[in-house]
């Protein structure tokens, strides 16, 4: 597993073949900043609001407010992180 800020990327066995790649490669705009998680060496793909990554060779995972991660070659599923807030019994995303 890895983390990038609110994002949590767990290595997986393979992509659902419905899965459409996304022109842009970047995995999510963050919230807050519009800044962006974007991969180089793969592809982002897309499939019922569920995020994957196929990465080839090395890859890495940047954005402007958080150190370079290397992610090695396979298919992971990205993960948004989520809080509780127990005074107000809610979760919310977490805002990156």
């Amino acid at each position: 597993m890895y983390r990038h800020g609110d994002l949590l990327i767990e290595k997986i066995e393979s992509i659902p073949e419905s899965a459409k790649p996304k022109d842009d490669n970047i995995i999510v705009y963050g919230t807050t900043t519009g800044h962006a998680h974007k991969l180089f060496n793969g592809t982002v793909m897309e499939e019922n609001g569920n995020i994957y990554l196929h990465v080839w060779g090395a890859g890495s995972v940047t954005h402007e407010e958080h150190n370079t991660i290397e992610l090695p070659e396979g298919n992971y599923q990205v993960i948004r992180q989520i809080e509780y807030n127990p005074y107000l019994r809610v979760t919310r995303q977490v805002a990156d």
